[in-house]
């Protein structure tokens, strides 16, 4: 989470790269941190995240600047490849595994037992930061999604938020009117749209090392029958999880699967809005979101360290997860006054790591390029459970 900030400032004009301690004759060495985060409120976490590390000392100045997600390892394989990395990444956690393999990131392990992160983060967390016993980075924040709901609209149709599949069915029928959609989620292709699709079909126990079985066909059916019914925009497609949020926001959707990140936007349009656990089915199936930090290898390793250090504290972290509404890695340091994050916290128990799914990285596109053939008309959803449980899986 703090890399994005540092991103954030550097879009903002706030990385502009002078120290702000001007009483200072010496200049600064210079720490850069990349990010995707999209959000205002992970713009200005960041922000005030990479301010306080540059007013707590007066040896580096940070700073970050914005990569997309959806361009992020391609951007820092291409940067090694120039010599351009940057000194810190703030990387979606399931991506740092591969990073270690191919090298690009520094092992740190005597200075992360000095920091006792073993101690004191979630231990599935710190699996994708590690690789052969050895540590790379911190995970910085988590996250997972659940269902959102506009309670003006339960309460004009006069039901209650659903707690199951059947009931989120009657819910999205009941919900959907000309003026809005029952129901909206993220199926555009890759990371964000297999966040959201997978917990619709490990819910019905299927395995994820043997997806393509009759809990596939059975989400699948039901995932295409909101489609199919108009209870779901088959635009969902097409829809980011931010983009589904803004929907959300201008009032054209009832519900939506998404996650804490959107909070800010929801609460400055003025919704009313309840969250819950995701109805997805029998169990919890949620997948783990969040992103990890980690110093790229061969750059300013002490200047990367001591931003480490600093952000490891418990009240800096506590303070950048509440602005920008994510869960802290550390499992001591807890949120305060925030309602709406007891769920997504509740849901962390249990829920799944993404860097423990067999070959996720090939599954996320696999899974969003059958789910989008099944949505534009092209495959049924037995086909498309067909395509997944022929694919190779390592």
């Amino acid at each position: 989470m703090a890399w994005v900030l540092g991103l954030v400032l550097v879009v903002c004009g706030c990385g502009d790269g002078k120290s702000q301690d001007s009483s200072e004759g010496t200049e600064r060495e210079k720490i850069v941190l990349w990010s995707y985060y999209e959000t205002e409120a992970q713009h200005d976490a960041l922000d005030e995240l990479i301010q306080g590390f540059n007013l707590d000392q007066n040896q580096y100045e940070a700073s970050w600047e914005y990569v997309p997600m959806t361009d992020f390892t391609k951007k820092l394989m291409m940067a090694y490849t120039e010599q351009a990395l940057p000194d810190l990444a703030l990387i979606d956690n399931p991506e740092m595994p591969v990073c270690i393999q191919m090298g690009l990131f520094e092992d740190i392990t005597e200075f992360l037992e000095e920091l006792q992160v073993e101690e004191k983060y979630y231990p599935d967390l710190l699996q994708t930061v590690s690789a052969d016993g050895r540590m790379y980075g911190i995970p910085a924040v988590c996250n997972n999604a659940a269902l959102i709901y506009n309670r003006q609209y339960l309460e004009e149709v006069g039901i209650e938020s659903p707690k199951n599949r059947e009931e989120l069915r009657t819910a999205a029928e009941k919900l959907t009117t000309e003026e809005h959609k029952g129901f909206l989620m993220s199926g555009i292709e890759g990371e964000q749209g297999a966040f959201q699709i997978l917990p619709w079909i490990l819910s019905t126990g299927e395995p994820a090392n043997e997806l393509g079985g009759e809990g596939t066909v059975e989400a699948l059916t039901f995932l295409h029958e909101l489609m199919e019914e108009g209870w779901m925009s088959h635009n969902c497609i097409n829809l980011s999880q931010t983009d589904v949020a803004r929907v959300f926001a201008n009032g054209e959707v009832a519900m939506m699967e998404n996650g804490p990140w959107v909070f800010p936007m929801l609460q400055e349009a003025g919704i009313d809005y309840g969250v819950i656990a995701l109805p997805a089915g029998g169990q919890n199936s949620v997948i783990v979101g969040g992103e990890n930090l980690g110093i790229l290898r061969g750059k300013n390793i002490e200047g990367a360290k001591l931003f480490l250090e600093y952000y490891n504290e418990d009240m800096v972290q506590r303070k950048f997860c509440e602005k920008s509404h994510s869960l802290p890695g550390k499992t001591n340091v807890k949120m305060r006054g925030q309602s709406d994050m007891q769920v997504i916290e509740e849901q962390m128990k249990g829920a799944i790591v993404r860097s423990g799914i067999p070959s996720w990285n090939t599954l996320s596109g696999e899974l969003t390029e059958a789910f989008y053939r099944m949505a534009v008309g092209e495959i049924t959803p037995e086909q498309a459970a067909a395509r997944l449980k022929s694919r190779e899986v390592n």
